[in-house]
């Protein structure tokens, strides 16, 4: 049986895999994706996880620190998620490499035809995805509508990395870390105090109309601290929040769990009963 020190190593290099497998189908695709820039169609394109016809869909926004493009997990991770529940199901190819302001401009004709469709709409969010989804509520939920659930899986919700404790625990990850502080400075595009780029910055009046949610975080995850911090804004806000601690995970486990095995996780199949009571 593997050590625990070794089976966290296979673990990272599971996600280190998925992740490079997501830089090389963007550098490949790169010349495409910006010879049909600004020439995407307007239609949502939702998918069908079974033949009958659905009035709920999960939206899965992928994880990448907002620097690498979806890839074959993320489409097969969302489809599970739509067999799971029932639903239809979407994944956007949102832009990456670039600001909030271009990522939520991008975001908002499909959470208002989503939300416009569906009785029922669960949006998932891992790392930069969870970022992504808790700010498309923030950015234009008063307007079109909330959805019924919300599940942050290794939520980052703090582009500019400030959170002291972060750089305080004994197994911090410095290479990490740096990543995601040039990637978060990428994103938010200098304005460290918006709540679109990090939406711990949120006022209890933005969040109060949150739907049910579940965070779902590793106990070793160095971003745990700012996800207790939020869940603690949900609580304050007067949330329905349910926080999951995914024992020796790290950050991004669980979806890497899933990714080296095609099963959906026991602790992401509670989430999903919890937002689906």
């Amino acid at each position: 049986m593997l050590s625990h020190k070794n089976m966290t190593k296979a673990i990272m290099a599971v996600i280190i895999f998925v992740m490079a497998a997501g830089f090389i189908v963007y550098q490949v695709s790169r010349e495409t994706r910006e010879s049909q820039a600004g020439k995407q169609e307007s239609a949502v394109g939702w998918n069908k996880s079974g033949e009958q016809e659905s009035s709920g869909c999960v939206i899965f926004l992928h994880s990448g620190g907002f620097v690498i493009e979806k890839n074959e997990y993320h489409e097969q991770f969302g489809k599970a998620l739509g067999e799971a529940l029932g639903y239809d199901y979407l994944v956007p190819d949102y832009p990456i490499n670039t600001t909030y302001k271009k990522t939520l401009a991008y975001m908002e004709e499909i959470y208002k035809e989503t939300i416009k469709k569906y009785d029922t709409v669960i949006m998932v969010g891992c790392s930069a995805g969870a970022n992504l989804a808790v700010s498309s509520m923030i950015d234009y939920g008063e307007e079109y509508g909330m959805p019924s659930g919300l599940i942050l899986m290794s939520p980052w919700l703090d582009t500019t990395m400030e959170n002291e404790e972060i750089v305080c625990v004994s197994d911090f990850d410095t290479e990490f870390f740096d990543s995601l502080v040039e990637w978060g400075s990428q994103y938010n595009g200098g304005d460290t105090d918006s709540e679109l780029a990090s939406p711990i910055k949120a006022s209890k009046e933005q969040l109060k109309q949150f739907p049910k949610t579940v965070m779902i975080v590793g106990d070793q995850d160095i971003l745990r601290f700012d996800a207790q911090k939020f869940q603690d804004n949900l609580t304050e806000a007067g949330c329905d929040v349910t926080y999951l601690t995914a024992e020796g995970k790290n950050h991004g486990e669980v979806f890497a769990e899933y990714a080296s095995t095609y099963v959906m996780p026991e602790i992401m199949v509670k989430a999903l009963d919890i937002v689906g009571e």
